[in-house]
């Protein structure tokens, strides 16, 4: 299939795979050199700072620069130049005069991931039999693939992203070892220009270590390939395969395009000049910026023999319109790919395109290996597009002599077609690794039964799971008629509660609200609200089926109403994290501060000890107007780190690691209240309110000297996920909390 270039308006400033607020600014350097925007080709974008990309042809003597400059191989004939204080006019004089072949500013590349709250729930993009409350067989027949084959370690798929945890015990068995190494004799035995390359290189810090501190590449690199039937954690796409750690983004989750070249040249010359088995790249990153540069090193890599599987983005936007890269590169070597939930449906997040996205895979709570020996759920672009470069892996152990042009045919060719996909991606449907493994070795399976319609209950409100609910919606995978009130059941501790009150209205047939619940929930307990649609009533318009799932949503109210949380480090409420962490809800701007409002929290820690800290305000369902802002302080109230933005999203996230033993203290507000004292109430600014999620996990133990701690995407610490239970907030929340299912965060008093 050919893929058509959309060169209209490019998305944002810089090569970003989500848009970023004008006001957010990168608050790490992964390379030494500071970023600053410039105008390039009549566009304004982010770079690092007099930092060039210079191309020559392949085999010619590198370029010859002026004093005071200098220059750096990326590998297949790229190189990194740097100009201090030359401006762009200047360089392109340069450029042009020594007729090099082409050139342009290193911009700025981030990971494209949405990072979502943790849970323990299964595999349901490789089975799904509806554990999550989705739709049965909305995934990518992955056991029936297996019976055909489960991979082979002499398939080489590479991770360009963060890193990965080598030491993983789900992945160190798994991971690539160059055979031609020596590792720590200091020496390059294979002469490929780097020296002690064991598992791959880090052009981060442009070491031998790709460590992951993020957990983004870890994550990617589980659903690639988590060793299967080890009896530990979770399974891959390919229960064995060798994971290739190219890491060119940092701790914060970005990185220099130039770094993103070198990355990709590395996995082209290991599979044209040294043999290895390379058979896809993984690009869970990306943005807005086209480069030629990027362009060519992709294109390089095609014509080795290697697929580039590449994010559509996180946008909800359309890649026809504002073009997405490197998903929009207009390259056969390329396959775009886009997110679906566990019920068939496009992600609400995922970016789309009728002819520049290929292809969709399950990319919402997917579960997966994150860096010190631990499993978090993620959600995003990047999380489907490691289900696709898995199967590139798969098929090319069920078929070593299939060619990167056959297996990409195939995997399209197969896609199972789904309704909410038609129009958005080129395929119109979902990933099949059964008929994808099939078509490659000659055979077709019989299609998949079409899936029956279903429902899915989804909260109205932002979703305190503390206090009482308003409504909730229900929401089906099509039109339906005949739902009334009768069909649904509100239990409070396993005892009836009347629906007499409420009402169900519903103004486009798929999404039925039942309203005027807040007088039923008031009391404290638990509430589950099912819907049981067998013999209802309930059907389908465009088919006349009969529904007869049954789906149900659980909630605890501590209070009536959210709890404010104090003003100043003196008020602050106390939080102690415990096992699994701590889930709180509150609300900016319901206090006597008005817009000015703070909820300040007080948490103990050991020296070493990390805290993570997780907002969710925009991604509640039914959503919430704060945009959050996380400050960390100490005892005497000095603020020691911040976060705005989550790099995806207008929520925020951090990680703290203590230095010492003590107590700190963590801020929320609103946007705009950023310059608040944490000693004095009321006395920053009028910023961003609404009601809002915190998630507090801390690590177990206090971290060795030779630990690594993660980092996360806005000034420096973690992003790694936890496996976290909701918890009451109120005057008895440190009470004893109600009987907790870790795998949903939900009590585990739940009709079905």
């Amino acid at each position: 299939m050919a893929r058509r270039n959309t060169s209209k308006r490019v998305r944002g400033s810089s090569l970003l795979a989500e848009h970023l607020e004008p006001r957010r600014l990168l608050a790490a350097d992964l390379t030494a050199a500071a970023t600053r925007s410039v105008l390039w080709n009549g566009e304004t974008v982010t770079v690092r700072a007099d930092s060039w990309i210079v191309t020559t042809d392949r085999g010619a003597a590198a370029p010859s620069v002026r004093a005071g400059w200098a220059s750096s191989s990326l590998g297949e004939g790229f190189y990194a130049v740097r100009a201090p204080g030359v401006s762009p006019a200047a360089f392109v004089a340069w450029a042009t005069a020594a007729g090099v072949r082409g050139y342009e500013p290193d911009r700025i590349i981030t990971a494209a991931a949405l990072p979502s709250d943790p849970s323990l729930g299964s595999l349901w993009g490789m089975n799904n039999t509806g554990q999550t409350g989705g739709v049965a067989d909305a995934d990518i027949d992955a056991v029936e693939a297996w019976d055909v084959t489960t991979g082979s370690r002499s398939v080489v798929v590479a991770v360009v992203d963060t890193g990965i945890d080598y030491n993983h015990p789900d992945l160190a068995a798994n991971m690539w070892r160059n055979p031609r190494e020596v590792a720590g004799d200091r020496i390059d035995n294979d002469g490929n220009g780097f020296v002690d390359d064991i598992f791959g290189w880090d052009f981060a810090s442009n070491d031998a270590d790709p460590f992951d501190d993020n957990s983004h590449g870890t994550h990617v690199a589980g659903t690639i390939g988590a060793v299967g039937n080890n009896g530990t954690g979770v399974v891959g796409v390919n229960w064995q395969v060798s994971l290739m750690a190219l890491k060119f983004l940092g701790a914060d989750g970005s990185g220099a395009t130039s770094a993103a070249i070198a990355a990709l040249n590395y996995a082209t010359t290991m599979r044209r000049t040294f043999g290895v088995n390379v058979v896809a790249t993984n690009n869970s990153w990306g943005g807005g910026g086209a480069s030629t540069a990027l362009t060519n090193a992709i294109v390089a890599g095609g014509n080795a023999g290697i697929l580039c599987i590449a994010a559509a983005g996180n946008e909800s936007a359309n890649n026809e319109v504002t073009p997405s890269y490197p998903a929009n590169v207009a390259s056969d070597a390329v396959i775009s790919v886009a997110a679906t939930d566990s019920s068939n449906r496009l992600a609400s997040f995922s970016n789309y395109g009728a002819t520049t996205v290929d292809v969709a895979a399950p990319g919402v709570s997917i579960r997966s290996t994150t860096p010190g020996s631990t499993y978090s759920s993620f959600s995003g672009t990047s999380m489907a597009s490691p289900h696709v470069a898995g199967l590139v892996g798969l098929m090319a152990a069920a078929n070593p002599q299939a060619t990167a042009a056959q297996i990409r045919s195939a995997i399209l060719s197969t896609a199972v077609p789904v309704s909410g996909l038609a129009g958005k991606v080129a395929t119109g449907g979902l990933i099949n690794a059964a008929a994808a493994v099939a078509a490659i070795g000659g055979t077709t399976p019989p299609p998949p039964p079409a899936a029956a319609p279903v429902a899915d209950v989804v909260d109205v409100s932002p979703d305190p799971r503390t206090t009482a609910v308003s409504g909730v919606v229900v929401q089906f995978d099509r039109a339906v008629s005949g739902v009334d009130l009768g069909d649904f059941r509100l239990t409070q501790d396993g005892t009836a509660v009347s629906l007499a009150n409420a009402a169900v209205t519903t103004t486009d047939n798929v999404r039925w609200t039942i309203s005027d619940l807040t007088a039923a929930t008031t009391s404290t307990g638990t509430y589950v609200l099912t819907l049981n649609a067998s013999g209802s009533g309930i059907v389908a318009t465009d088919t006349g089926t009969a529904l007869a799932a049954s789906v149900s949503d659980t909630w605890l109210t501590q209070s009536a109403t959210l709890v404010d949380a104090g003003d100043t480090i003196a008020a602050a409420a106390t939080v102690i994290p415990g096992v699994g962490g701590l889930r709180l809800s509150g609300r900016i701007g319901d206090g006597l501060y008005a817009a000015r409002d703070v909820d300040i929290y007080k948490v103990t820690l050991a020296a070493g000890q990390s805290l993570t800290i997780d907002i969710d305000a925009r991604s509640l369902l039914g959503g919430s107007t704060l945009d959050s802002y996380l400050r960390v302080f100490n005892a005497a109230g000095k603020q020691l780190t911040w976060n705005d933005d989550d790099g995806v999203s207008y929520d925020s996230r951090l990680t703290y690691r203590a230095s010492s033993a003590g107590t700190y203290y963590v801020g929320v507000s609103g946007f705009g209240n950023s310059g608040y004292s944490p000693a004095r109430a009321g006395s920053g600014r009028n910023g961003s309110t609404g009601v809002y999620q915190v998630l507090f996990t801390t690590s177990a133990l206090a971290a060795s000297s030779g630990s690594r701690v993660a980092g996360f995407r806005d000034s420096g610490g973690a992003s790694l996920a936890s496996d976290a239970a909701f918890a009451a907030y109120g005057a008895n929340w440190l009470a004893a909390l109600p009987d907790l299912d870790t795998a949903t965060g939900r009590a585990r008093r739940v009709v079905c």
